[in-house]
């Protein structure tokens, strides 16, 4: 696809998206914002009641407590469960780097806090998860370097010099002075009394190579008209203001990114001005300084589905357009899943956009503000009515003048000439209306004034009612909880490990329960198929105590009734689990400190010691170590024998050698035979000497045979 055919195809897609020139949808959540900060409806008039009341703010606040505690009540924002024998590994692995991720190297309970209000505000709420790896720079000064530690900073290719200065040192106080500078930085102080030494100014470019997670304001975000799904859009947008220098960081050149207009039209901010409103921001002013590197850019960060090679198949590629008019392209790649994720508190089928629990209430507020001006301003003029007289007969200097104990100066009687005219009171008709208008707001959003607190009547109640009044005002939460959890957090985490797995290549050490460990993500790509489970801080911390407590019962008494703690049916790895949620439930995070895994403490233990024996067993073994004892000295006895009879019969085969030798006068090879008779390899010492006797007759008839040639 040609650059102009792709620059037409992004502009028409930007100008044809969702939110991208103000309209319907812009205008109700910058309504939404109005009514939460208590700005002004626009109908007031000087002298009268301008009271406004925050019922938007109100209910916001009130669920965003047990919405934030369902998700970060627990020390671990997810929990990975393994779908298959052998996963159980893998996935607390990445239970583990996940929770690190979210937590250490992202504001997790930011992002969530965020996440959630503006989907409560503002009909959704987004976030974006990527792979940063931009460069980050860091500004360093080295002084009274030597030639071999600045040829070593000079070695790191991260480094860029921006100042140098090199002199000679011959002075030995300044010798000693360099010296001690060194030896405080930790190196060794091993300066000659005369050479050159190094001042230096550095840049180190550092990639930071993480996932990063950010929230993305409402007004930023672009989606195709007729997508119902964020996965399924054929064309989504993050639209924001970029610095040329976070440009430069991000990898784009320098040349292009200077040769970029600055866009000082900020047409899109309508929403932005009603979130600063409250504090005298005009957004319409746009962000200009004398620094070229700081101006602001308009970046359009495009994922939409073409066909570029042609070949009847659209893929996602992330397209990248600085601008709003001529669209500058600044890369083109191709790319794996969309980078965003949505939440909606009340969702509507059949299209992305739901429904705020802000848009439940802003009738409620402006009724309510309604009665309660009309209201006020009838007790004002109760207490300060209007009054008739009688023209010329009644100083109106005097009357006009409202002080205590003031006079007002009369020439005829007051009675005849001054008469009050009587309002007629609204506190019977209104504040049984405010009342009405509180009890639609709770049926609404399912925030009660006894979820809140106490009221003056509560004392009054059943407990039976009560609890189901909670029940039910409990019932609409949860049910926001559970669509939060199953449209957006769960898919946050699963995008945030498939980035992991993806581009997560160097070995990890990360710290878990006061314990290090490595994790090494690039070894999950073919085994790391898991579930993802969040929200897992439900109910109230006291149901959830008693609950645990009740189950931790109930696990005692049957290692009581199966008479061991290893089963069958509970073992000390389920107690275990029990006792871990009750700590966390208790709101401690380190679990080691109180209970020991048993795994890990079983590796700890010493070997157990062998049982003592009964006294059967005494006797019996007693026994047997007699027989054995016996025998041992039977075998002894034996060999004994064995060896006397032996020796006997060396001494009368020697003899016999020797008669032997004196009678025919040769010498015969006594100890080559004495050898091969007592070899291991013959049976038995009677064998051995029988082979010695035949052997000794057999030399015998070789010499002395009349019929042997050699004689």
């Amino acid at each position: 696809m040609d650059e102009y055919k792709l620059k037409a195809l992004i502009a028409s897609e930007i100008q044809t998206s969702m939110g991208y020139l103000g309209g319907e949808l812009t205008e109700q959540r910058t309504k939404s914002l109005e009514y939460y900060f208590g700005e002004p409806f626009g109908n007031e008039q000087d002298g009268r009641s301008q009271v406004v009341s925050t019922d938007v703010a109100d209910t916001i606040e009130s669920i965003l407590p047990t919405i934030m505690r369902t998700f970060t009540a627990s020390p671990k924002a997810v929990q990975c469960v393994g779908n298959k024998p052998g996963d159980e590994d893998i996935a607390k692995q990445a239970t583990d780097y996940l929770n690190h991720v979210f937590y250490k190297d992202n504001p997790g309970f930011t992002l969530l806090y965020t996440f959630f209000k503006d989907a409560l505000l503002q009909k959704n709420g987004i976030m974006k998860i990527f792979w940063d790896d931009s460069l980050e720079v860091e500004r360093s000064t080295y002084t009274g370097l030597t030639d071999d530690e600045f040829a070593m900073l000079m070695a790191d290719p991260e480094v860029k010099v921006l100042e140098h200065t090199q002199y000679d040192i011959d002075d030995e106080d300044a010798l000693k002075e360099a010296a001690k500078y060194i030896e405080a930085q930790g190196m060794p102080a091993d300066i000659q009394q005369s050479g050159k030494m190094h001042d230096v100014v550095v840049n180190r470019m550092n990639k930071k190579g993480q996932v990063r997670i950010e929230n993305v304001p409402p007004e930023e975000f672009l989606i195709a008209r007729s997508a119902k799904t964020i996965e399924e859009a054929h064309f989504t947008a993050h639209r924001k203001y970029i610095t040329r220098s976070e440009l430069v960081e991000m990898g784009y050149d320098v040349d292009v990114i200077k040769a970029l207009p600055t866009d000082n039209d900020q047409r899109y901010s309508e929403e932005r001005t009603a979130r600063y409103e409250d504090l005298d921001y005009n957004s319409l002013n746009t962000h200009s300084t004398a620094e070229k590197a700081n101006d602001e850019i308009l970046i359009y960060e495009c994922y939409i589905k073409i066909d570029e090679d042609d070949d009847g198949i659209a893929e996602l590629r992330k397209i990248t357009v600085a601008g709003d008019s001529s669209y500058k392209i600044l890369d083109n790649v191709p790319f794996d899943r969309q980078p965003f994720v949505s939440v909606t508190p009340i969702l509507v089928p059949h299209r992305f956009y739901g429904r705020s629990v802000s848009e439940l209430v802003e009738d409620v507020q402006l009724v309510k503000s309604t009665i309660m001006r009309q209201l006020l301003d009838n007790m004002y003029l109760t207490n300060n009515n209007r009054i008739a007289v009688m023209d010329g007969q009644v100083n109106i200097d005097d009357l006009l003048t409202n002080r205590p104990g003031g006079i007002v100066r009369t020439k005829q009687p007051p009675q005849s000439v001054i008469q009050p005219l009587q309002s007629q009171p609204l506190n019977q008709q209104a504040m049984p209306l405010l009342e009405y208008l509180d009890v639609v707001r709770e049926q609404r959003t399912g925030v009660t004034r006894y979820s809140q607190g106490m009221d003056s009547d509560s004392l009054n109640k059943t407990a039976s009612g009560m609890n189901q009044i909670l029940t039910q005002s409990q019932l609409r939460v949860e049910l926001i909880c559970r669509v939060f959890a199953e449209t957006g957090v769960k898919e946050l985490f699963k995008k945030t490990l498939e980035i992991i797995i993806k581009h997560e290549t160097k070995e990890k050490i990360i710290r878990v329960n006061e314990q290090y460990f490595n994790m090494m993500p690039m070894e999950w790509a073919n085994r790391c198929n898991v579930d993802i489970q969040v929200g897992l801080g439900t109910g109230s911390k006291e149901q959830e105590l008693n609950i645990l407590n009740s189950i931790l019962e109930r696990q005692l008494q049957a290692i009581n009734l199966q008479k061991s703690a290893a089963g069958p049916m509970v073992n000390l790895r389920n107690v275990h689990n029990t006792l871990t949620k009750l700590v966390e439930a208790a709101g401690l995070k380190n679990v080691e400190t109180f209970f020991t895994d048993p795994v890990i403490g079983a590796q700890q233990m010493p070997p157990p010691q062998p049982p003592q024996p009964t006294e059967f067993e005494k006797v019996t073994l007693a026994q047997v170590q007699g027989e054995n004892q016996r025998k041992i000295l039977d075998v002894q006895m034996k060999e004994k024998e064995l060896d006397l009879k032996t020796q006997q019969m060396i001494l009368e085969f020697e003899t016999r050698i020797k008669e032997l030798e004196a009678k025919y006068k040769v010498q015969v090879d006594g100890n080559s035979i004495k050898r091969q008779a007592l070899s291991p390899n013959n049976s038995g010492q009677s064998a051995q000497l029988g082979d010695i006797g035949r052997e000794t007759q057999r030399q015998q008839d070789t010499f002395f045979n009349p019929n042997n040639s050699n004689e």
